[in-house]
Formats: structure tokens, sequence, C-alpha cells
């Protein structure tokens, strides 16, 4: 699935790093790639009061990382991943409007509108390249927050290769059963909220997203179960990978980092962190105005 909004052309390969960053409403992680591959060393991680959730708090705290950040980060390509708060998804089904322009944006704009109301109107959309008759995947971003991001990348000297709904970089943490099976989940946890998505080989072909307590362990089988009453086809689907982004990992300086699942029923299987830190994460800036230690609690 490519829910990517592509910034611009795409990069020559001869600098295959880049710098993958996750905005949230409590939290900014950075880590720095090689290919798909974190780079030792490469992470870091801010928590900041952000009462009201608004992104505005997440793009201070990250052009403040940026202008602190070290010489090896200069001029590295950003991929932004945002979280669920503020990329907004839906399943839309096929339509004929899908076949032209604007016909095609109009059409998707107003299944987000029917979810989310007329706050939907103000967002730019955008869609995956589900085949002709298939349901399509759609995404909606505040078109002020696209713009802002695309401001302050080129502000700190980086250029922006991708921004994406964290979804999607969840997706790609997957193993190869979720990604090739003609029935799997995914259930992304982030802090107040689940989302769950049902996958047909790697495509999102049903979504369910809700408000979550901080017990989300508790919550996740009960969300499932309430979700296949619902929809009785996706009780078959026998493996449900989590990606638990409900707050940032401390991994201590030579840790062994250990996913454990404790209470999950066995179709539930943790995957690994897609910011997670290889070794020992570098210290935040000093003067970040409310910053707190790298794995500190939103």
């Amino acid at each position: 699935m490519s829910l990517i909004e592509r910034l611009i052309r795409p990069l020559q390969p001869a600098r295959p790093r880049s710098l993958a960053i996750l905005l949230a409403p409590g939290q900014l992680s950075c880590v720095v790639r090689q290919g798909r591959r974190p780079v030792d060393d490469g992470a870091r991680r801010i928590a900041f009061a952000n009462p009201g959730g608004h992104w505005q708090a997440g793009l201070d705290a990250l052009r403040a990382l940026l202008r602190e950040a070290p010489t090896v980060w200069a001029g590295l390509p950003l991929e932004v991943s945002l979280s669920g708060r503020w990329s907004h998804m839906v399943v839309a089904p096929w339509s004929d409007a899908l076949m032209s322009e604007p016909a095609a944006t109009h059409f998707l704009q107003s299944q987000l509108t029917a979810l989310y109301g007329d706050v939907a109107r103000g967002w730019h959309i955008v869609g995956d390249d589900a085949p002709y008759g298939q349901a399509r995947t759609v995404c909606g971003i505040d078109a002020t927050l696209l713009h802002a991001v695309k401001e302050l990348a080129g502000e700190c000297g980086h250029p922006c290769r991708a921004i994406e709904p964290l979804l999607c970089t969840a997706l790609r943490s997957l193993g190869t059963y979720e990604l090739r099976a003609p029935a799997a989940a995914l259930a992304l946890i982030e802090p107040g909220r689940i989302t769950m998505a049902a996958l047909d080989r790697g495509r999102v072909a049903a979504l369910q997203s809700q408000p979550a307590g901080g017990g989300w362990r508790e919550e996740l089988p009960q969300a499932w179960q309430r979700w296949t009453l619902r929809v009785p086809e996706l009780a078959a689907i026998e493996h449900v990978a989590v990606v638990d982004l409900s707050a940032a990992p401390a991994i201590a300086p030579g840790a062994i980092v250990q996913l454990v699942a404790e209470a999950l029923p066995p179709r539930f299987h943790m995957v690994p962190h897609p910011f997670a830190s290889i070794g020992a994460a570098p210290k935040e800036p000093a003067n970040h105005p409310g910053a707190a230690p790298s794995g500190a609690a939103a």
C-alpha cells in the first residue's frame, strides 16, 4: 500500500541514509536509518507537555532538535510519520468517480467528511493505488500542517522525502506473513487510541479506530472481539501483529530489547518498535523547553 505524499522527485541512491521522524501529540522520535535499518546510536526521543494535542507543539520540538542536531544529520532527507491524531483514515468503497479528476478528489473527501465532519473539507486528501474495482484506503491531513512540515524541513536544511500516516510506517515493520497472507491484521497502539486494520496481502481492507485507556493490553482483545462481532468475516483472522507506540521505550545502554506479550491472547504478537534505537540513545538538547528525558511519559 502507498499512502505516501511525495514532496520532491526521488532522491539519488548515492545518499541512502535518511532521518525518520515520528510526530505525535506528546512525543517526538527521530531515528537515522540506512535504508530500513536503524543506525547505531542514531535515535533521539523527546517527551513534551501538549495538553491541547495541537501539532504545533510537535513542530516546535522538531525545530529545536534539528537546529542542535549533530553534524552527521546535516542534509539528511526527512521521512515524517504523522500520528493517527493528525492523519485521519478511512476505507472508501469503489466508485466510478475514482476514474477521473476532480471527481475522484471530491468523492474521497466526501468519504472523510461523512466520518469526521466538515473539518475534513480543509484537509489534503491522498488515496492509495488500489486496483480497479477495489476499495481504496484514504488519508486526510490538515493542509496547514502539511505545509508547515515542508517549510520546517527547508528552514533546517533538509530535503523532505516523504510525509505519511503512522499506520503506513507500522505496516512496513510487519513480517513476511502479514504482508503476504490473504487474511491478517495489525493493531497500532498510540497514547489514548487503538487502531486496528484488517489486511489482505499487505493492503488495508478494513479499519477500526477507538479511544483507549492506559491498560491497552486488556482493552485490545475486547476491542477486537467487538469488531469481529460487527464484521464476522474478520473472525477467521488468526494473527494480529501489535505495534506499541503508546510510549517511547526506555532502552538502557547495552541492554537487549525484549518485547513481552504479557497477558495478550495467542492471536496477538508484538512486533518491533519502528522507531526503536540500537544501543544508547543520545541526550536530548538541554535547552529545549519542556523536554523530558528519553522514555519519559507525555
